[in-house]
């Protein structure tokens, strides 16, 4: 597979497309996550509650608040439009191992509804 073109890389362009346009109606926090979709990887910027911006990071060493990777099976089930028990929740999958949150968790448990929102946007997308 060439870069680009990984089932990672499709997962993560199926987020950033669904994802682009979020706000939080009712939470407004700052943060700064590195999702990562098997082998691809985004950082995304919110600000207010809004998405502002999600690119491919590039920099080395490049800062982030706190990161989500996932494996392509927990992102893809995750995304079902009624997920597994077990699948369900980004708690649950990093308890079985499918998912590891590292880093400054603070943001993240002070936002856990509006993040667990943006992390399930595309469930509602068809890939």
């Amino acid at each position: 597979m060439t870069v680009g073109t990984s089932p990672g890389h499709a997962l993560a362009e199926r987020f950033s497309r669904t994802a682009s346009n979020y706000a939080c109606e009712r939470e407004a926090f700052d943060a700064d996550m590195l999702l990562q979709f098997g082998d691809a990887k985004r950082l995304v910027r919110v600000r207010g509650g809004v998405v502002t911006d999600i690119v491919i990071p590039v920099r080395p060493l490049q800062s982030w608040d706190f990161s989500i990777w996932g494996s392509e099976q927990a992102w893809r089930s995750y995304w079902e439009p009624l997920p597994q028990p077990g699948w369900h929740d980004i708690l649950a999958l990093s308890k079985r191992g499918e998912m590891r949150i590292e880093g400054r968790l603070q943001p993240l448990m002070a936002n856990l509804q509006a993040i667990k929102d943006l992390l399930a946007l595309p469930r509602e997308a068809r890939a």
